[in-house]
């Protein structure tokens, strides 16, 4: 059985695989195209996907899409639309549109197409965005029942979600639906900030610690305040987000209350970091809100997140000290790329009966590049470079004399995340090394953090953290213990925080072996973390995109596979 997870919806298009009951490859479109945030159908996504399988297209016996249209076809009957049909394809969406709005199940279920191909069937499956989100986190978690709550800009009409899951059992306790949304909140304060708004969100989090919390929050709090069924309520008359006619996500009433918008060259003063601050302390307080009320309804202990603003590490850090919940999952792609694999796992488990679960412990399953396969790209471009027989321990020689390296290894990461197989280190025990790749490799804000990657068995002797939390996606924050901070600056941020990735043998044992090196030589068990890529570019795939990162920024070293070219 074969079933083709696909994300269609929005920006930064993807694919997975789901074979034999087990995940087998995915990634997003962007690191083939090389497009940041592509929205082209994923293709070459899929091409590689089924390579890696060892498969035919002809094999792929269901699609899972994490986007149900006929949610939107049966709330918005357009029959007149409908009957101008321009090619025979426009079929599968007239009779819908047609028949939907008499049909309202829809909005409870996925939606269910088959196709009679004459030799072979093949079934596509439309899923509720939501449950995609809820099934990407609860079925690779070590969860046989949970909590689960969604939230992102919308999809379809729902923008925040409170569930209750076992097995093959989705209870929708409440929602929220668009225009009411939690990441159209964030969005907007994004762009008044002068950022790019469903895009740069990380820059306001990373921006947030420099400023005050209490600045703003007599403003927040009149434009969003939390409700007694533990959910939250807008006024929308400061925002226009959900008028696609206009442009721009907040009117004039924000700036009558926050002040003037920043422009996207304009320096960054106090009130913006303030501003920050208040966004994400109020964002958290209503997150907070939330969970409790949704701990008070299941009386369960274990939760999964998903949804584009689960993407917050800062608030994801304080689930645990903040709500009752005792156990946490977070995946490693919970904005909507992962819904290829979310989607995937909906069909396998509620619409086919279930497979035997698998708890996810890394998030490598894009392709890997043999060194002879990399010895050809090198020879092809005419590079000088060596072999080396421990690459971690010419790494390890590298990052201890001050250079920063491209360390390019193994299957790349599903994920905005780079784990230690497609990322740029450095030494974080070097001030001066923060400052240094925001400059000169990343092209980006000074005030932006990077992350400590951390050997597991190590991780509480270093942060304030619950003996029992794994961090192996970069998905949370925590403080780094303070007598910890001086001896890592590079990687505390300003508010003497982290966000960690905690490494293990089993999960990375090239990774676990490099930190370990690095350990022996310094005592410090941590290596700074960043993607390998500069700013407006997707993450390198290939090695033909790590060598022209490699000379396009301020690398010293780049080692791919057993492969060491150094400039100078």
């Amino acid at each position: 059985m074969h079933i083709l997870g696909i994300h269609n919806s929005g920006w930064t298009t993807s694919a997975a695989l789901l074979s034999h009951g087990r995940l087998v490859a995915g990634g997003a479109e962007e690191r083939w195209n090389r497009e940041k945030y592509s929205r082209a159908f994923p293709h070459k996504a899929i091409a590689y996907c089924l390579k890696e399988a060892g498969i035919r297209f002809e094999d792929v016996n269901h699609i899972a899409l994490g986007w149900n249209p006929a949610i939107n076809l049966a709330s918005r009957y357009r029959g007149g639309f409908s009957d101008r049909l321009r090619y025979a394809g426009e079929w599968l969406y007239s009779v819908p549109n047609h028949i939907l709005a008499r049909w309202l199940t829809a909005e409870q279920h996925g939606t269910e197409q088959r196709f009679d191909l004459g030799r072979r069937n093949l079934s596509m499956h439309y899923v509720n965005h939501h449950d995609a989100h809820a099934a990407t986190a609860f079925y690779h978690s070590p969860f046989e029942r949970a909590a689960a709550f969604t939230t992102d800009f919308y999809g379809e009409r729902t923008t925040t979600s409170w569930k209750l899951l076992e097995g093959s059992k989705f209870t929708e306790l409440q929602k929220r639906e668009f225009p009411q949304s939690l990441g159209g909140f964030y969005c907007t304060f994004t762009e008044l900030l002068g950022f790019k708004p469903d895009g740069d969100e990380w820059k306001v989090m990373g921006l947030a610690p420099y400023g005050d919390p209490k600045a703003y929050e007599k403003q927040f709090a009149k434009i969003i305040r939390p409700t007694e069924d533990g959910g939250y309520e807008m006024d929308l008359s400061y925002f226009s987000y959900y008028n696609f006619d206009v442009e721009g996500f907040f009117t004039p009433r924000m700036t009558e209350l926050f002040g003037p918008a920043r422009g996207a060259d304009d320096e960054l003063t106090q009130r913006h970091k303030d501003i920050a601050a208040s966004l994400q302390h109020t964002l958290e307080q209503l997150l907070i809100h939330s969970l409790r009320s949704l701990h008070a309804k299941t009386k369960c202990d274990d939760l999964a997140l998903s949804g584009g603003v689960i993407m917050n590490s800062v608030f994801n850090g304080i689930v645990r000290s903040e709500t009752p919940f005792r156990r946490v999952y977070v995946p490693f792609s919970p904005d909507d790329t992962g819904n290829a694999i979310g989607a995937a796992l909906w069909v396998q488990q509620v619409a086919l009966g279930g497979a035997e679960r698998e708890v996810m412990s890394h998030a490598y399953w894009g392709p890997s590049y043999t060194d002879r396969e990399i010895e050809d790209t090198i020879r092809r471009y005419k590079l000088p470079a060596k072999r080396v027989e421990r690459p971690e321990v010419a790494a390890v020689d590298r990052i201890e004399a001050g250079r920063i390296l491209g360390w390019f290894q193994g299957r790349m990461e599903f994920g905005q995340r780079a784990l230690g197989n497609r990322s740029i280190l450095a030494d974080p025990r070097r001030d001066a090394m923060k400052d240094a790749i925001n400059a000169a490799v990343k092209y980006r804000e000074a005030f932006r953090p990077f992350a400590p990657s951390i050997l597991a068995e190590k991780t509480g002797e270093w942060f304030e953290i619950e003996s029992d939390t794994d961090v192996p996606f970069m998905e949370k924050v925590y403080p780094i213990r303070p007598g910890k901070r001086a001896e890592i600056p590079a990687v505390t941020h300003v508010d003497g925080s982290g966000r960690l990735q905690t490494v293990s043998r089993e999960a990375n044992p090239l990774y676990h072996a490099l930190i370990s090196e690095f350990e022996r030589r310094t005592k410090v068990p941590v290596v700074l973390n960043t993607s390998f890529n500069v700013q407006g570019e997707p993450i390198v795939c290939a090695p033909s995109d790590a060598i022209r990162t490699f000379f396009t920024c301020g690398l010293d070293s780049l080692i791919m596979g057993s492969w060491v070219i150094d400039k100078s």
